[in-house]
């Protein structure tokens, strides 16, 4: 008898926890995740034509354990980008404007989001895998927390735990987040975030890559960039390495030339400070197999120097 009163209660249980309720009006959301404390998570899908977003919808945010942790933790929003015609009209503007605002532009993309709409993490293309995705997507509760806690402190402890937000926030969400940053560098009189010497990095990189943009010759902008690589700070090493590969590529004549300029793209991937040594290793190796043919590369550098002006 207790088996058949409690079999429906579990299948009752399962099923509204699975049955995850995912609004679509993005400020009644945040008003929502504001007033229980929480922060929002966006599902950036196309409904109907997305493939890997119907995927991730069965797969990932419908799965039970995945749905209860969701719930708990999070306001949840859709935003569809379907090809329906009949959509309506005031919701797709409203998606339209978020996509741009959070520079969406591949689906799926799921974002976490504070109660004030500032981006911060999130689960960015296709997993398959709910506990994967889950790992995903925890740093930026992780932030959100961290934040939270953040705002009755002061001082040194304040600056301690923004500092700790901040560096779990992926780079391209950072962008998205210039209040925080201005926060830590307010309070962080001393540098210890090195935040202060990363913004002193990143305008030497930008007077770089404007004074090689007008240089008169590759040959040229080529020397202003490595000069600049010799005292550069770890921060900017990455993109000034890129910046070094592209010119050497286009001024490659020889198979050797090209192995050069290869070497080049593996001490790129090995300055990417976000990367784990695993990580940095297998992307080496596929670089690798991009220029196990070197003529390939080779004529690629001649079609774009025929198309491109000349300096």
């Amino acid at each position: 008898m207790m088996n058949k009163v409690w079999m429906p209660a579990m299948v009752a249980m399962v099923c509204s926890v699975s049955a995850a309720e995912w609004g679509t009006d993005y400020e009644a959301a945040l008003a929502q995740a504001k007033a229980e404390g929480k922060a929002v998570l966006v599902d950036f899908t196309g409904s109907d034509w997305c493939g890997f977003c119907m995927q991730l919808r069965a797969q990932v945010l419908e799965h039970t354990e995945f749905s209860a942790w969701a719930q708990a933790n999070f306001v949840l929003l859709e935003v569809d980008m379907p090809k329906n015609p009949k959509f309506d009209d005031k919701l797709r503007e409203q998606n339209n404007m978020l996509c741009e605002k959070y520079k969406v532009d591949a689906f799926p993309t799921v974002l976490v989001l504070d109660a004030q709409g500032n981006p911060l993490g999130g689960l960015f293309g296709y997993e398959g895998d709910w506990k994967i995705a889950k790992g995903e997507i925890e740093p930026g509760l992780k932030v959100q927390q961290l934040l939270q806690q953040a705002e009755s402190l002061q001082g040194a402890a304040k600056l301690e735990l923004l500092v700790q937000a901040w560096r779990l926030i992926p780079e391209d969400l950072q962008k998205l987040n210039p209040q925080l940053k201005k926060d830590i560098l307010t309070l962080d009189t001393g540098d210890i975030s090195g935040l202060h010497a990363e913004e002193n990095a990143q305008k030497r990189l930008r007077e770089c890559v404007k004074a090689a943009n007008a240089a008169p010759t590759d040959a040229a902008a080529l020397e202003l960039v490595e000069a600049e690589l010799k005292t550069a700070h770890p921060s900017i090493r990455k993109p000034l390495l890129e910046h070094k590969f592209r010119l050497l590529v286009l001024l490659a004549e020889t198979h050797e030339d090209v192995l050069a300029a290869a070497e080049v793209a593996y001490a790129a991937i090995e300055a990417d400070l976000r990367l784990s040594p695993d990580v940095k290793k297998s992307r080496i190796n596929q670089m690798k197999g991009v220029f196990a043919n070197p003529q390939t590369t080779l004529n690629r550098s001649r079609m774009i120097k025929r198309n491109r002006p000349k300096r």
